[in-house]
Parts: structure tokens; sequence; C-alpha cells
């Protein structure tokens, strides 16, 4: 049985910080989807909105619904923008998160590593000692049959 490997907690703590920022990271990437659908919603209104306003400026005008609808296309213009802009920040919100994610993932596997090679040195020892112990019994059996 190999001897416990003295850094586990601080392995078991950087692999539970992959996982949390993991986590994070799926969360803003649903964010980021809620964000587009909205988005795409605002887009679909403000077409229908035009189309409405084309409408409206056919044949008798009605001026308020005219004003009205501009005003609607307006507002909801400047929503756009905004939820753009939202976008924007989410996708450098997600590159950043990716670079934790990698850069944790490397301290993870680090450690990881040192723990396999400590588990193949204790392996090899163990081997090696194997070996002396057979050496040590086929000499005892030598000498005892030249005896």
């Amino acid at each position: 049985m190999a001897p416990k490997f003295s850094l586990q907690p601080v392995l078991d703590y950087r692999h539970s910080r992959v996982e949390t920022i993991e986590l994070e990271l799926s969360q803003l990437h649903q964010m980021r989807q809620r964000g587009e659908a909205f988005l795409g919603a605002l887009q679909t209104t403000q077409a229908r909105l035009s189309g409405q306003l084309v409408q409206c400026q056919e044949g008798e005008i009605d001026l308020f619904m005219v004003s009205q609808l501009r005003s609607n296309l307006k507002l909801l213009g400047q929503r756009i923008v905004q939820q753009q802009a939202r976008l924007l920040e989410l996708t450098v919100q997600i590159k950043e998160k990716q670079g934790e994610v990698i850069s944790a993932r490397q301290e993870e596997e680090a450690l990881s590593k040192l723990k396999s090679k400590e588990v193949e040195r204790y392996e090899h020892e163990q081997s090696q000692q194997e070996k002396r112990s057979q050496d040590d019994l086929y000499i005892a059996r030598a000498f005892h049959a030249t005896r």
C-alpha cells in the first residue's frame, strides 16, 4: 500500500477549485444564451414595430400612433444597444473565466503528476526491496547448501 500523498489536501482543494470555476463558466454561458435569446426577441419586436410604422404611414396617417411607434422604436433601439453591450461584457467574462479554468487545471495537473511520481518512486523502492530480499534468500540458501 502506497503511503498517503502529503499534498493530498492541496490537490483536493485545487480539484474543487477547478470544479467551481467550471461551474461559474457554465453559468456565464447560460447567461449569454439567455441574453442572446432576449436580444433576438427584442430584434423581432423591433422588426414588427417597424412594419406597423410603415403600415401606419400609408393612407390616412394617425399622427399619435406614428409618434407612439417611433417612440417605442427609439426605446427598443436603446434597449437593443444595452443588450448587445451586456452580451459583449459576458463574452469578455467568459474568455477570462476560460483562462482561469486553464490555469486551475494546470495547477491541479502539476500536483497530480507529483503524486504519480511519488507513487512510482514508492513502487520502485518496494520492487528494489523485494529484489534485495530475494537475493538475500538465495544467498542464504546457497550458503547453507555449501555447508
